[in-house]
């Protein structure tokens, strides 16, 4: 039962956790999955999205690509959620075509945002030679397209969580906001390097690896409890910016 720390190579930065592995190397750690969704348990599962979601907008979206809003106008928008979700199945069917007829693969990532607000899709996407005006006709509003630019990291993975992550709690039940989904089988999501560690003595404030750069903001040091046996252990993430 090792302490461990995980570090994702995302090309421009480097995401880092340390964390208790109950059962390092078995195929349900107890600190990712366990069958109870208390809050504590959801606390740990929404973070754990968010890192993960990270991890895919860094890894596979740069300078470029495509951040679209698509909204519903007056008198465009249905009269349930399941008919949003119909149309924007149909819809990310007709984009991968698009880019199926080019010969590249559509990645993406999306939330679909509905709780407080009026139900609007958001969505990261690939560049790769698919001009926008290429796009289908999305019928229903006029989208908000913009261009990913040059900086280290994107913070649209994390964003895309808070927007569906955030929690409310009603009856003892949790309310989601929104969902969050993205393409299946052609996102990189790269394999860590890991390290044995021999405790939790690590500083709150970690150094960089050489050619790296702290980005400090990013640090969260806390503690995870592990629900079978309602130990707390310690937990720190952050990222690494790569020089240039």
């Amino acid at each position: 039962m090792p302490w461990i720390k995980k570090a994702y190579n995302c090309g421009n930065c480097v995401i880092v956790k340390k964390y208790f592995a109950s059962r390092y190397g078995a195929k349900r750690e107890i600190l990712n999955i366990t069958n109870k969704t208390t809050p504590q348990q959801q606390t740990i599962n929404d973070r754990n999205a968010m890192f993960r979601y990270s991890i895919l907008a860094n890894a596979n979206f740069k300078e470029g690509d495509y951040f679209i809003t698509f909204t519903f106008k007056n008198g465009k928008l249905p009269d349930t959620l399941a008919e949003c979700k119909e149309i924007w199945r149909k819809y990310r069917r007709k984009l991968r075509a698009v880019y199926k007829k080019k010969g590249i693969s559509c990645k993406y990532i999306y939330a679909f945002e509905y709780d407080g607000c009026r139900p609007h899709f958001h969505l990261l996407c690939n560049n790769d030679g698919v001009n926008i005006n290429e796009f289908p006709k999305w019928e229903y509003g006029t989208p908000d397209i913009r261009l990913l630019d040059d900086r280290e990291y994107h913070t649209i993975g994390e964003y895309f969580c808070k927007v569906v992550y955030d929690d409310e709690k009603i009856k003892g039940k949790i309310k989601r906001k929104g969902d969050l989904n993205c393409s299946r089988g052609n996102l990189y999501y790269p394999e860590p390097d890991v390290e044995i560690l021999k405790s939790d003595n690590w500083d709150e404030t970690p150094k960089a690896d050489n050619g790296y750069e702290i980005d400090y903001d990013s640090i969260i040091n806390g503690y995870v409890e592990v629900i079978e046996s309602h130990l707390q252990f310690r937990y720190q993430s952050y990222r690494m910016i790569k020089l240039c």
